[in-house]
């Protein structure tokens, strides 16, 4: 029994609560040249061409949050705490619990500053 529920948590969690395992996941999405000032005029679909981008040209889990936040300004979403940076990016026909668009955060440890990850929901599908 104890067995079912830890495959069932972690068929579920790899489905819906994963980061990507790699910014190359996300070429899906555009691959658009990522620059802070670009980013900041960008719509929120033009946001998700860069996200490939903005992950292949920083290592945010080497970044602190602060970093992040100057990189890309206030957050556009809400995840889990006011304090994760997230922003709404790409289509806005994609929905999720977190609104129109997929939602991009970066959880951070509270005690260091550093990025823990980047998660991006839902997981952006391969196109055949």
């Amino acid at each position: 029994m104890k067995i079912t529920i830890l495959v069932s948590f972690v068929f579920i969690f790899g489905i819906f609560g994963c980061s990507s395992n790699s910014p190359e996941d996300l070429k899906v999405l555009g691959t658009n040249s990522f620059s802070k000032d670009a980013w900041a005029d960008a719509s929120q679909e033009e946001r998700g061409k860069m996200v490939f981008s903005l992950l292949h040209k920083y290592k945010v889990t080497k970044m602190k949050v602060e970093d992040i936040q100057s990189l890309l300004g206030k957050s556009t979403a809400y995840y889990e705490y006011d304090e994760f940076p997230a922003y709404l990016v790409g289509p806005k026909n994609i929905e999720s619990e977190y609104g129109s668009g997929y939602m991009l955060a970066f959880p951070f440890n509270r005690k260091t500053g550093m990025i823990r990850k980047y998660l991006i929901i839902p997981k952006p599908e391969k196109t055949i």
